[in-house]
């Protein structure tokens, strides 16, 4: 179990996507998870999450089957964490 979670509430993102996961790996610390829930966006965020979840085994990412909203996606994810 990694020491840290880090929840990353995502819709409609892939112009911002790749730097934002990005900032998240390239961290000196490396004990965590990166749990991306993707609202049911509909831009090529499912690809970019789904390529970057194959990469890395920190990665988990969880695609809503309908848009819930901001507000519940965000609580979503923080109920995710370790």
């Amino acid at each position: 179990m990694p020491l840290v979670s880090v929840g990353m509430p995502v819709y409609n993102a892939d112009a911002t996507l790749k730097s934002a996961i990005d900032s998240v790996l390239n961290q000196s610390f490396t004990d965590f998870e990166l749990i991306i829930s993707d609202n049911c966006s509909t831009d090529s965020t499912s690809d970019i999450c789904k390529e970057y979840a194959s990469k890395d085994p920190r990665i988990i990412y969880i695609r809503q089957s309908s848009n819930i909203g901001g507000a519940r996606n965000l609580k979503f994810v923080l109920n995710q964490g370790a």
